[in-house]
């Protein structure tokens, strides 16, 4: 059975209020320590009333939770865009990395309130573990989810060697954006660029091949 017009209305509006929180949160956590911060606080920045709040997340511990979930599903979208690519080709990938870099800018806020928050606020360490794995599980799941890339590639290093790009950009990513490191090239992409299309060699056309 079909659901009604009036129920996906509902459900949009209720997914358009979640994110609105989770945007407020994070506005919230940047002006104050996660332990002084108040659901109030959070329903002020969204505009809302706070049993509006409470009915999203039952406290501040779950809206660090989300946050987290958030970054992985954001990251999972990058990973969709390059995974998307009819063919891996050097100029490909460079041209992908400007869009993630993007993303990782959108991300950048949030990980932080995340690392300010812990350990008050994160799940206990083997919950966030499994949390981690599962999220990466899934990237290199869309990597190496296109065989005829891999032609002739054992698919334990296809594995290895998807999982080991995921973990270089967002490596990378992390210390350039999240964390600031400053960076004296012109294109610190170019370099990152260098490094993925080692790493995917297998799965990679000559851009040369296809003008």
């Amino acid at each position: 059975m079909q659901p009604t017009p009036r129920r996906n209305l509902r459900e949009e509006q209720k997914s358009l209020t979640h994110r609105r929180l989770l945007d407020a949160a994070v506005e919230v956590f940047c002006e104050k320590p996660f332990l002084d911060a108040r659901m109030e606080d959070i329903a002020q920045a969204a505009g809302v009333t706070r049993a509006t709040v409470y009915a999203h997340f039952p406290g501040k511990a779950e809206i660090v939770d989300a946050l987290v979930e958030r970054v992985y599903d954001l990251m999972e979208e990058a990973y969709a865009d390059l995974t998307a690519l009819p063919r891996w080709t050097r100029a490909g990938i460079r041209t992908w990395l400007d869009g993630a870099e993007a993303r990782w800018r959108e991300v950048a806020p949030i990980r932080r309130v995340a690392n300010a928050a812990s350990p008050a606020a994160l799940r206990s360490l083997g919950d966030g573990r499994t949390q981690y794995i599962k999220a990466h599980e899934r990237y290199v799941g869309m990597l190496v989810g296109q065989p005829e890339r891999w032609r002739g590639v054992p698919p334990a290093e296809a594995r290895q060697r998807a999982l080991m790009a995921v973990l270089q950009t967002e490596s990378f990513f992390s210390a350039w954006i999240a964390v600031g490191w400053p960076l004296e090239t012109a294109d610190p992409l170019h370099l990152l660029a260098d490094s993925l299309c080692h790493l995917l060699a297998p799965a990679l056309e000559n851009d040369s091949a296809h003008d």
